[in-house]
């Protein structure tokens, strides 16, 4: 499976994940259940309400829900954090968005609590400018519905906040797992099959990225977590230290839009994909300089180079002269 396979049973384990949300509900004192980027339910109903069970049963009003569910999601992804709402009941619920890089997967949605009338702190926007529809047939069932309503548990918009706060981090951590698990799936599957096509140097590849004592496939460079979503670009750019890849292959690697792949790349790694490139091939150029009787005309075709004198001008800008003076002078 890749990447941009991934969704939320897979990443949740949907039985575990009822079993965490369950306790979870009873530890916080909310309701709580997770949807799919198009707001359906894809989890049982931790804990509901009495009120929210009589509203969701009724098939106008449970569309409703359904609706602002979906748009607070959607919300939640434009802020970069759980929202804080009011639905179309006037009650409070909470958006936490499942992501995978710039994906939207759905969100963990909890609440079904009020804020205290004297809570001087709480800042909730309705989602919805309409009532919810659900008329009760009789004066009885009206009653009911109200005082199921009353019932509803109150807490301060600062315990509301706390709560987001911890469930946005146990999310975050599941879906840094799971796709850290898949990276690490995936660039195994790579160097496997390139082992097949390379030999001995292939599964040496294989060996390393297998070998906690070797630790990583970056040389001295700090250790790029296998959880980025962009270390499968950057092992195969060292491993393939002899072609001239292009961007647009690396993001489709990784799994990614060109878009969201360079801005991905130039925050993980500080600097853009083509100067990180041009920099890792003028190092491995320094070591065969003082290593290897080869050309600089050789060293440059061997590195992708088929311009040696582009490889020459690149050279110049990263190192301040060039291969030949490099060679001469300083490794005599």
């Amino acid at each position: 499976m890749a990447i941009k396979d991934l969704d939320l049973k897979t990443l949740l384990d949907i039985p575990l994940w009822e079993k965490v949300q369950d306790e979870l509900a009873k530890l916080t004192g909310t309701a709580i259940i997770t949807i799919d980027f198009k707001g359906n339910p894809i989890t049982k109903h931790s804990c509901r309400t009495d009120f929210c069970s009589v509203i969701r049963e009724n098939p106008i009003s449970r569309k409703r829900c359904f609706r602002c569910d979906a748009l607070a999601g959607l919300e939640a992804v434009r802020l970069g954090r759980p929202y804080i709402y009011l639905c179309h009941c006037g009650i409070v619920d909470v958006a936490v968005p499942v992501m995978v890089g710039d994906r939207y997967l759905g969100a963990v949605m909890f609440g079904q609590v009020r804020i205290p009338n004297n809570d001087t702190e709480a800042k909730v926007e309705r989602l919805v400018s309409e009532i919810s529809s659900f008329q009760a047939e009789s004066d009885t069932a009206r009653q009911d519905l109200l005082e199921k309503y009353q019932r509803l548990p109150e807490m301060e918009y600062r315990r509301i906040v706390a709560v987001a706060d911890t469930i946005n981090a146990m999310v975050n951590y599941i879906v840094d797992r799971a796709v850290n698990t898949e990276n690490e799936a995936m660039t195994y599957r790579f160097l496997l099959h390139n082992s097949n096509m390379h030999g001995a140097h292939g599964n040496q590849e294989i060996q390393e990225l297998k070998n906690p004592a070797v630790g990583e496939i970056y040389g001295g460079e700090p250790e790029l977590p296998k959880s980025s979503p962009v270390y499968p670009a950057v092992a195969y750019v060292k491993n393939h230290r002899h072609e001239m890849v292009t961007m647009s292959e690396m993001a489709k690697l990784c799994h990614l839009s060109p878009s969201y792949f360079s801005r991905l790349f130039r925050r993980e790694l500080g600097e853009n994909f083509i100067n990180y490139v041009n920099r890792q091939k003028i190092q491995w150029a320094k070591e065969q300089l003082r290593s290897s009787n080869d050309s600089v005309v050789q060293i440059a075709q061997e590195l992708g180079y088929m311009d040696s004198s582009y490889f020459i001008s690149v050279f110049k800008k990263f190192e301040g002269t060039t291969p030949l003076v490099y060679r001469q002078h300083k490794y005599r």
